[in-house]
């Protein structure tokens, strides 16, 4: 018997469907592209590992990358530094929270909510990648939209 996650329970986390939205916005935002760092979320469910999600920013050469498929890192070249690493384990429901600012960076550390290992400057732009990603407004349309399914079904019964 596997202890690899079901396809279905990794459906249902807040991660699954909140990353893609961020992805869009972070498409949409040329400023997020002077970033240069990789970071790793390491998204669990009750402290059971349950999904990868990784976030690319190759600075102004290539457009970001958010995946569930671990991207290959593009070696420096001559005169530049290796691109940064940000391991990130976060519970799937504190990483809304975190992702809709209503934990900080700060405060998830000091908590234990959010653990980091690797770069930790590059760690601490994570608030205003959500930010300028509009985290704060694709939680709240999922969280409405998950209400709204919730509802759906209580009338039903």
């Amino acid at each position: 018997m596997s202890n690899k996650p079901s396809a279905k329970a990794i459906a249902r986390l807040n991660a699954t469907t909140l990353f893609p939205e961020i992805k869009k916005e972070i498409e949409k935002n040329p400023s997020l592209y002077a970033i240069r760092g990789f970071f790793i979320f390491n998204v669990t469910k009750k402290g059971v590992p349950m999904t990868e999600w990784y976030l690319l920013f190759q600075g102004f050469d290539a457009p970001a990358v958010v995946s569930q498929k671990k991207p290959e890192i593009p070696k420096a070249k001559k005169d530049e530094q290796v691109i940064p690493v940000a391991i990130i384990q976060v519970e799937d429901s504190d990483l809304m929270n975190f992702m809709s600012g209503g934990l900080t960076g700060s405060r998830g550390i000091v908590s234990g909510k959010i653990k980091i290992a690797g770069a930790m400057e590059l760690a601490e732009q994570l608030e205003e990648i959500f930010r300028k990603a509009k985290g704060a407004e694709k939680t709240l349309a999922y969280l409405d939209q998950k209400r709204a399914k919730s509802e759906k079904l209580k009338a039903r019964l």
